[in-house]
């Protein structure tokens, strides 16, 4: 299934909607200190339990305690470029979805895995493993 975005508020209801929340809310993170946790609440299961995993090995190795949010490094998981919403397609088979993100240069795209979870979609992010050394 192909599907346009829209231009009401995005809604986690669907796979654009979901990913636009995301990407609002790391945003915001510069100036909204709750952001980043916002941020969080948008992603997988799977991505949830890596940046708990980072978390885990900061608080191991450091005198603060972390929280499993404060692992989103604000300039790692931003686009490089403004999307137009226009040309916003996702791709959705299932409980899965590739939300395709076009700006207004000639190569400017990003294709981002999404994930439905308990009917509301979250972004699917695959962060490297944590080095051991």
């Amino acid at each position: 299934m192909l599907a346009g975005s829209c231009s009401s508020d995005p809604t986690d209801d669907t796979p654009e909607g979901a990913l636009t929340l995301f990407l609002e809310a790391m945003e915001r993170a510069d100036w909204d200190d709750a952001a980043l946790e916002d941020a969080y609440d948008l992603l997988s299961p799977a991505a949830r339990g890596a940046l708990e995993e980072r978390a885990e090995r900061a608080n191991a190795l450091s005198r603060r305690e972390f929280a499993p949010w404060e692992m989103l490094a604000q300039g790692r998981f931003r686009l490089r470029f403004r999307p137009r919403p226009a040309r916003t397609e996702s791709r959705v088979e299932g409980d899965d979805a590739i939300v395709t993100l076009l700006g207004r240069r000639e190569g400017e795209r990003a294709d981002v895995a999404m994930v439905r979870e308990d009917g509301q979609w979250r972004v699917d992010l695959t962060l490297p493993p944590i080095s051991t050394d």
